[in-house]
């Protein structure tokens, strides 16, 4: 459905309108200030939008909502721009909501283990409060920067270092607070009730209509976040694996084993930073894939117990014939792999300002073939291959990251990654795999790919949920 065009001459009063709600130290048309939200590290086209506006307040929201829906004007949430994906690029300009001055921590139960976050509150802010507040509980963490926004995290079905054990970070939701793009205010989960934000459970669940939805379905205000019991001590066993049709088996034993608190697998790209990165071929004493295994208990006999049933599952892989080898890493490495959020150095390899990654959600069994399709399909187009691979909720499926660093000043290198991450799409979900927070471009490949009645549903949800086509057009590409 068509939205109306914006005229040229409305655009003064829309910034007068802007002004009016916000103040005009919160509303910029400056076109530096629209360039810095034009784009972001994907491949996806930047785009300016008209306004960038920083709301303080709910109330704000839907005035700036019912704005937009007059004069036909779309809305773009964003609050760190961090998702390498597009999934924050205002494809067909208006406004772009920053909604970082939206910080509040309004609640922490710690007899209910949650805490109440507005949509501007960081990963790093919570981390902070909770260790001030409440150092016996910590929440799941994605392994990105400190300044990634906690609900665009829940939002995109993130992970974090509890993902292995709980799973994605939208798991351990709670309820939501969502201004809808026609302005109104809904609540999911208990505080539907307005008592508390307990749980999701009992009530129709709407949290759905707002996850996975990339802000196409409304702008979400405020969550309830499940905390959980933060261990006493954690450590760290560092594996090298040489075959990459051993994945299923390891990552079968080791994430079944309930021992672990996060496991991650890395190509022999990803392994050594910047230095090995652009190497063409593979080293002959490296291994292909190399394994981090973090493990927490209660008491240093816990830790140490948890070890031994790693090393024993270890043992017993190598018994049937697949290669593992422990292998230790200096205490500056450790350190660094047990920081939470833990930071993973590829976003510049190349120094071109290009960084993008094609997730991917497989059974445990079909890993060996994604992995190695991405290899075949990176080499085959240029590229080297770096894939980064987790598992979560006990093994039920495993994530697996493609991840390509490049030069985003050279337009022929973006145009052949366009054409990998293309491909790549089609053969994941041929694999039977789901795509992780696609860019707008991959959307397309997902939804060729739906039931024709999901695909109609979607259609009727959106439509009912957002009459005019205001928020964030480019996602899903439903209109």
């Amino acid at each position: 459905m068509p939205r109306k065009t914006l005229k040229k001459q409305n655009h003064q009063g829309i910034l007068e309108s802007l002004e009016r709600i916000v103040g005009k130290n919160f509303v910029s048309h400056r076109l530096e200030e629209r360039y810095y939200y034009s784009g972001d590290p994907s491949t996806e086209e930047p785009h300016n939008p008209g306004f960038v506006v920083l709301p303080r307040s709910v109330r704000e929201i839907q005035e700036i909502l019912l704005l937009a829906n007059r004069e036909g004007v779309p809305v773009t949430p964003r609050v760190g721009g961090m998702t390498l994906s597009g999934l924050a690029i205002p494809c067909e300009g208006g406004i772009v909501l920053d909604l970082k001055r939206m910080d509040k921590i309004v609640e922490l139960n710690k007899n209910s283990m949650y805490v109440v976050v507005e949509c501007g509150v960081t990963v790093g802010q919570l981390k902070t409060y909770l260790e001030e507040n409440c150092p016996e509980l910590w929440f799941s963490m994605p392994h990105a920067p400190p300044s990634v926004g906690v609900i665009p995290n829940v939002l995109i079905n993130g992970l974090g270092q509890l993902s292995l054990s709980y799973g994605a970070n939208s798991d351990m939701i709670n309820g939501l607070e969502v201004v809808l793009p026609t302005g109104g205010i809904l609540r999911t989960g208990s505080c539907a009730l307005g008592k508390s934000w307990l749980t999701k459970y009992c009530l129709p669940d709407f949290t759905g209509l707002f996850l996975g939805w990339f802000g196409a379905t409304g702008i979400i205000t405020k969550a309830s976040v499940q905390l959980w019991p933060k261990p006493n001590f954690r450590d760290a066993l560092f594996y090298k694996i040489y075959s990459i049709e051993a994945l299923p088996e390891v990552f079968l034993k080791m994430s079944r084993s309930e021992v672990c608190e996060d496991i991650c697998m890395f190509s022999w790209t990803g392994t050594s930073g910047r230095e090995r990165f652009p190497l063409a071929e593979k080293p002959v004493d490296v291994p292909e894939i190399t394994m981090d295994i973090v493990l927490n208990g209660k008491s240093l006999e816990e830790v140490k117990h948890k070890k031994g049933v790693v090393r024993s599952i270890a043992e017993k892989l190598l018994r049937k014939g697949i290669q593992i080898e422990e292998y230790l890493r200096s205490p500056q490495a450790k350190k660094e792999v047990l920081m939470v959020p833990r930071i993973f150095p590829f976003m510049d390899l190349l120094q071109g300002g290009g960084a993008e990654y094609l997730g991917c959600y497989i059974s445990p069994s079909l890993v060996a073939a994604a992995y190695r399709r991405g290899v075949e399909i990176a080499r085959r187009h240029g590229f080297q291959y770096l894939h980064f691979l987790r598992s979560m909720r006990t093994g039920h499926a495993i994530c697996i990251l493609y991840v390509f660093p490049f030069d985003k000043r050279d337009h022929d290198q973006v145009r052949k990654l366009v054409n990998v991450l293309k491909e790549l799409s089609e053969e994941c979900i041929n694999l039977g795999g789901v795509l992780w927070k696609p860019s707008p471009t991959l959307q397309k490949f997902v939804l060729k790919n739906a039931d024709s009645e999901y695909l109609k549903l979607m259609k009727k949800i959106k439509k009912l949920l957002d009459p005019q086509g205001i928020m964030a057009p480019g996602e899903w590409a439903l209109y």
